[in-house]
């Protein structure tokens, strides 16, 4: 492999592959439809198996959110989230 000429930005390691993995996020109801950058898990309490992905833009408006206070309920148990640690307890970029 030549160190030099070798992509390094994610979206141009990406971009050729045929299915990247898509965001799953969801503002609103609205499904977003950026290029996934983020794996993330949900609390085992209502999400027990699987990953999930996140795109740069919703990873970087959740901790905005978070920042100013907001705080996330769980759909399915009622807990309230207060942190991103707390709400996908693990994320890594991809």
């Amino acid at each position: 492999m030549n160190f030099i000429t070798a992509p390094t930005a994610f979206e141009a390691i990406v971009a050729p592959l045929p299915v990247a993995p898509g965001c799953t996020f969801r503002f609103d109801t609205v499904p977003c439809r950026h290029r996934a950058e983020w794996f993330i898990r949900k609390r085992a309490c209502c999400h027990t198996e699987g990953v999930d992905f996140m795109c740069d833009t919703c990873h970087t408006r959740i901790h905005w959110l978070l920042n100013m206070g907001i705080e996330f309920e769980c759909a399915g148990c009622g807990v309230r989230s207060d942190s991103f640690m707390e709400l996908y307890p693990t994320a890594a970029p991809l």
